[in-house]
């Protein structure tokens, strides 16, 4: 008994300060266990349902987002509608860059919405040869916004920072302003540690046969399927130097246009596809490792 009233006189006599720095010591231990239990920063890539169209959204643990195109053929006023609410619901603020693989207007027509809703950076395009009232509307909205325009081309890259990157592969400059805009899409390698995924906006035929002369290194874990799954993309070449292990396409369906074709040499290389007709909004992590795949209407 005498032993534990000296005890407690002495833990009495402490002087303050050193409660204080106890205090301080145990926190930063408790604020590092928590650290430690918490899943590890993720880079994400959202494809959002826009039926007929295409609409990618990048968030890097850095913060920093990329849009890769953003419009649909099937969905009446996508951008007010789905587009602008749906970036807003997933906690986007800000837009650092637009990127737009081609001007067709399956994927921009929602873009001078999405630039009403939010802040953006800048706009990243080919710079294709292009007429269209779609197009035009964009860009005046663009220069409304004061949202700077500059031209991407093959080697080109997107610093997102924790070591990730998204590097222009196509189109290379001497294709500019010959062919049709599809063989001329943007195609781009998100990049972090070991874990890759290719898009490739509408790229099909010349385009994609020059992109496999080229030697560029196109392996990926996950491809976003060219042209919404056109026949006349992806083809058996193609698909054998990605040799990804998902396939995500961005498609209104069956009744919009053949998959078979595509679906078929998907199967024929046991790839895992993913499809926003029949999985609603899709999102894919990562750590650099691992992918996680989680869908709207069914978890991968």
């Amino acid at each position: 008994m005498e032993r534990l009233r000296e005890w407690m006189r002495r833990i009495r006599t402490v002087a303050p300060e050193r409660y204080v720095l106890l205090g301080l010591l145990l926190a930063a231990a408790a604020l590092w266990a928590i650290i430690l239990l918490l899943p590890p920063p993720a880079l994400e890539v959202t494809a959002f349902a826009v039926g007929e169209g295409d609409a990618l959204l990048i968030r890097a643990p850095s913060g920093r987002t990329v849009l890769i195109d953003g419009g649909s053929r099937t969905l009446p006023d996508v951008g007010e509608r789905v587009l602008a609410p749906n970036l807003l619901l997933t906690g986007v603020r800000k837009l650092d860059a637009i990127l737009i693989t081609h001007p067709d207007s399956d994927h921009i027509n929602a873009l001078p919405a999405v630039m009403n809703a939010l802040p953006v950076g800048m706009l990243l395009d080919p710079d294709l040869p292009c007429e269209t009232d779609t197009y035009r509307r964009l860009l005046a909205k663009a220069e409304k916004k004061r949202v700077p325009r500059y031209r991407v081309r093959a080697g080109d890259s997107l610093n997102l920072g924790n070591g990730i990157s998204l590097r222009i592969l196509a189109p290379a400059a001497q294709l500019a302003g010959s062919g049709e805009d599809n063989e001329h899409s943007v195609v781009c390698l998100l990049e972090m540690k070991h874990a890759r995924m290719l898009f490739t906006g509408d790229l099909e035929g010349a385009g994609e046969t020059a992109l496999l002369d080229n030697g560029a290194d196109l392996r990926a874990d996950v491809l976003k399927v060219a042209h919404h799954g056109s026949k006349h993309a992806t083809s058996e070449d193609f698909l054998a130097e990605v040799d990804p292990t998902w396939a995500l396409i961005s498609t209104r369906g069956e009744e919009s246009r053949d998959l078979e074709p595509v679906m078929a040499r998907l199967r024929e290389r046991g790839v895992q596809v993913l499809r926003t007709d029949a999985h609603g909004q899709i999102r894919l992590r990562t750590d650099g490792e691992r992918w996680q795949v989680t869908t709207f209407l069914h978890d991968e």
